[in-house]
């Protein structure tokens, strides 16, 4: 499974623990009971606690990108050193589309690490979808580093 795509029973729990809230929270209007103020409390919690994991468990995805890039970008850097001309522009190319892939896994991982916890659920999935995106183009490059770095 990859690591950014959507876990159906995740969002089907989020959904419950939604429709939850907003149903405790229209009893409270006509009766405010120390027992549904406290069923309240629990399910914000148990949201609050869903949204800390999937910010975590994207954090922690793109770290482990931008770590893979940071590696392929070593290992370019070293072979640009001793390339011939062919090679070393094809080395410079690739890694300048690293370089801006790991530009992008930051601005990403930035705006996960900067989101509220209020505003999470408004960016998780344009924020999951770039990552997504990066990976993929990532993959595609991926192989011309290995070409590049086989090359000489």
């Amino acid at each position: 499974m990859a690591p950014f795509k959507e876990n159906p029973k995740k969002v089907k729990t989020m959904k419950k623990l939604f429709l939850s809230v907003l149903v405790v929270a229209g009893a409270l209007q006509f009766s405010c009971s120390p027992n549904s103020e406290k069923k309240v409390d629990e399910a914000q919690e148990a949201i609050q606690q869903d949204i800390k994991k999937e910010k975590e468990d994207v954090e922690r995805d793109l770290r482990a990108l931008r770590n893979d890039i940071n590696d392929r970008l070593d290992k370019v850097s070293k072979k640009i050193d001793n390339a011939g001309d062919k090679s070393k522009t094809e080395l410079e190319n690739v890694k300048r589309d690293l370089d801006a892939q790991r530009e992008e896994v930051e601005r990403t991982l930035d705006q996960v690490e900067q989101s509220a916890d209020s505003t999470w659920v408004e960016i998780k999935e344009s924020t999951k979808a770039k990552a997504d995106e990066v990976k993929t183009e990532f993959e595609v490059l991926r192989q011309k580093v290995d070409e590049a770095l086989n090359s000489d």
